[in-house]
């Protein structure tokens, strides 16, 4: 039955996306994006590296900043021109934010034009916004001083890197020491785009603990060149040919679910929907991979996605989908919707919701290399679905999927299994830099029965440090050994993530 999925899934996703179109993405919270535009981290984070809705909207434009909402045409003063240029000039808004870099024709025919004093005066310097309500709004992304080469050559004026560490304290009366303090990992980010017209993304793990919670040594890589060191490393080619399609080639996680991995209150409990694996197999659905991705925005609130993975030492490709609709709140372009003040106030007014959907079908294994011999694969699929609710102050969050690996020992002795993996979280904003959460997850892998408890406070004293106190509880049972052994354990961990 799978392998019939697998034979026909090209033919699937070549109509799908010849219909649909759709769009990239990947979650990440570094300060390169702030200082590229001149933006505060919550404007994009709840508390980070959970987004809100304007940092999807960021994300799901591959790093093009589109501002908070509708913007009106800014007027630049004659006093920030060269005196050669006497005609004021109009900033104009595009898709609800404003037109930057090669975008705007006029400023750049200007520049082409040796419109400048000098190669060492600033290009232009654009006035606040103001928004529609007349408050001042964020500066402009892209708003800052640049050298004429530097604007012409579209290359980021700052250097748009920045690290990210994990320190955690962790009790587990289970492991070697019951209570451990460790550097958790230690990352090197970068992001932006190209004159907007194409996006980019890249993560480089320099230093990360041993995962293993009984080990006392460290890994720290020795071969900086090696490519496991390389988490995520990417491009977007945005509206590629003018179209309304995104290209994404590289190594990065697929689109499928409407978190992220690093999208999450938690600093150290992935979800469960994401992150189990079956039997012999290591596929996870949050893993980075080397693939093509194809994506759109679709009436501002319909996001699709799909795309090609390329697993080493296979003889097929992988397939995904995903799609995801959202009602109320901002839409993917940041846009607002309009408030009627002279209607009576609703509980709709409040409320946002996004619904998202994925499948993605693949195979893992010994491939057949050698003539005469039978393969030893495993033939799977992972299909799920996504709920995000927003009220106010509170957030819910329902994950679910359904798995199916016909040979997951990779053996062929044992039988195929069946998954079933659910995971619910409640959170609630406490003060503006303070919130809590609960979670609750459902695993039934084949192997084994597991349900997790999962409480989390999180604080930022300031936008780029992030302390939470979190605590798992586990209980459940492994029904693969005779006598179904008892699974339990209690961690709590105290973290501390910071970005610069």
């Amino acid at each position: 039955m799978i392998k019939q999925i697998i034979k026909k899934m090209p033919i699937v996703i070549v109509v799908a996306m010849f219909i649909s179109f759709f769009v990239p993405n990947s979650a990440h919270a570094i300060p390169a994006f702030t200082r590229a535009n001149n933006v505060e981290c919550s404007t994009c984070h709840t508390i980070f590296p959970e987004l809100n809705e304007y940092g999807e909207a960021f994300l799901k434009n591959s790093y093009v900043y589109f501002g908070k909402g509708k913007k009106k045409a800014v007027e630049k003063p004659k006093s920030t021109l060269s005196t050669t240029a006497e005609a004021k000039q109009t900033v104009a808004p595009s898709g609800g934010g404003v037109v930057k870099g090669d975008g705007n024709a006029d400023i750049l025919s200007k520049l082409k034009a040796g419109m400048m004093v000098s190669t060492d005066t600033a290009v232009i310097s654009v006035a606040p916004v103001q928004a529609n309500d007349g408050d001042v709004s964020h500066g402009i992304a892209g708003s800052e001083t640049k050298l004429e080469g530097v604007a012409l050559s579209g290359i980021p004026e700052q250097l748009p890197v920045s690290f990210t560490a994990n320190l955690h304290g962790t009790y587990d009366p289970k492991g070697i020491n019951d209570i451990d303090f460790s550097a958790r990992s230690f990352k090197l980010n970068a992001g932006g785009n190209f004159k907007e017209k194409v996006g980019f993304f890249g993560t480089y793990l320099i230093y990360t603990e041993n995962v293993d919670k009984n080990a006392n040594t460290s890994a720290t890589p020795t071969n900086m060149l090696g490519k496991n060191d390389i988490g995520e490393l990417f491009l977007v080619w945005r509206h590629a040919l003018d179209s309304p399609i995104n290209i994404k080639v590289g190594r990065f996680q697929p689109k499928l679910g409407l978190w992220k991995t690093n999208n999450k209150l938690s600093i150290t409990n992935p979800y469960a929907t994401y992150s189990y694996t079956v039997g012999s197999s290591l596929f996870k659905a949050e893993q980075p991979q080397d693939a093509v991705e194809a994506s759109m925005i679709f009436t501002n609130r319909l996001f699709m996605a799909g795309g090609i993975v390329n697993r080493k030492n296979q003889n097929t490709k992988e397939w995904y989908l995903h799609t995801s609709v959202k009602f109320g709140g901002a839409d993917y372009l940041a846009n607002e919707p309009e408030i009627d003040l002279n209607k009576e106030e609703s509980i709709f007014d409040y409320l946002t919701l996004t619904v998202g959907g994925y499948g993605y079908v693949g195979t893992n294994g010994e491939p057949n290399t050698t003539p005469g011999r039978t393969p030893v694969q495993n033939y799977y699929y992972r299909a799920g679905v996504d709920i995000d609710v927003l009220y106010k102050l509170f957030r819910l969050k329902l994950s679910g999927v359904r798995g199916e690996d016909d040979n997951p020992a990779l053996t062929y002795v044992e039988p195929p299994a069946s998954t079933y993996v659910a995971a619910i979280e409640g959170q609630y904003t406490i003060l503006q830099n303070l919130i809590g959460s609960l979670r609750f997850e459902y695993q039934d892998d084949g192997a084994n029965l597991i349900r997790r408890f999962i409480p989390t406070l999180a604080f930022t004293p300031i936008e780029n440090l992030k302390v939470a106190a979190e605590y798992k509880h586990v209980y459940g049972i492994s029904y693969k050994t005779t006598g179904n052994t008892e699974i339990a354990d209690k961690i709590g961990t105290f973290g501390v993530t910071f970005s610069f």
